[in-house]
């Protein structure tokens, strides 16, 4: 169980390159983050379950890095604010 700060699930990366890509922005703009492994669905029709890497960070920084993978292009494994 996570004792501390609350943190915001921010994107969940289905493949290393996606990983790769969101902790590079994330460390180059010096963000702290937590990286554990998180099933999701993918596909419309017939929902297909993955296995991928879930990037949390505080939740005050939540939104600011949203925004921020999104202008990198980074869009299809970002979570909406729950």
């Amino acid at each position: 169980m996570h004792e501390g700060p609350e943190l915001e699930a921010i994107f969940i990366a289905a493949n290393v390159a996606e990983a790769k890509r969101v902790e590079e922005l994330l460390e180059r703009e010096g963000i702290e983050y937590e990286v554990r492994p998180e099933a999701f669905l993918r596909g419309s029709l017939s929902a297909t379950c993955y296995q991928g890497l879930l990037f949390e960070v505080l939740g005050g920084q939540a939104e600011y890095c949203r925004r921020r993978l999104e202008e990198e292009g980074l869009t299809k494994g970002l979570v909406d604010k729950t």
